[in-house]
């Protein structure tokens, strides 16, 4: 927390990502990565862009309460 750099924040970003993509996903009947969606490409990127928004979050947080 001393010197918060933004990659821890982006791959704990991109592993919140998975566990929606193989345990969410199926659980809601969606499939992997919502495969069984029609628009299971458009899903997967808003997914990937949400995560990163919330690793800029959680970078941001650090980078006030250093």
């Amino acid at each position: 927390l001393a010197a918060p750099t933004f990659l821890p924040a982006f791959i704990l970003g991109i592993v919140t990502v998975g566990a929606g993509w193989f345990l969410l996903a199926p659980g809601m009947g969606a499939g992997w990565a919502a495969s069984k969606r029609p628009n299971a490409m458009r899903i997967r990127a808003l997914n990937l862009v949400s995560h990163t928004v919330f690793a800029l979050g959680l970078f941001g947080t650090a980078l006030l309460i250093r």
